[in-house]
């Protein structure tokens, strides 16, 4: 599978530490679920992804580029479609 520039996005958050912070981040590190926005925040000695959760109310916005977002996800779903029997 082709690996596109799938651009960035930009989330603003309240942070209980640290007050508001705003963080740049590509868009395949970042995703919405279960009412919490998760953004890759690194990895840890074995190679696993370390994630922060963010509750959607301490969240501001979000601001992504979803042109190339958007094609990568139609690709995403073309794939999965052709694998699952119908």
């Amino acid at each position: 599978m082709d690996d596109p520039q799938l651009g960035q996005a930009t989330i603003v958050y309240d942070d209980p530490k640290e007050g508001k912070i705003e963080t740049v981040i590509d868009n395949e590190f970042i995703a919405y679920f279960d009412d919490h926005w998760l953004v890759k925040v690194g990895e840890d000695g074995d190679g696993n992804d370390v994630v922060r959760r963010i509750p959607k109310e301490r969240v501001h916005y979000v601001e992504r580029s979803v042109e190339e977002f958007q094609d990568k996800i139609d690709k995403l779903a073309d794939e999965a479609q052709e694998r699952l029997p119908f």
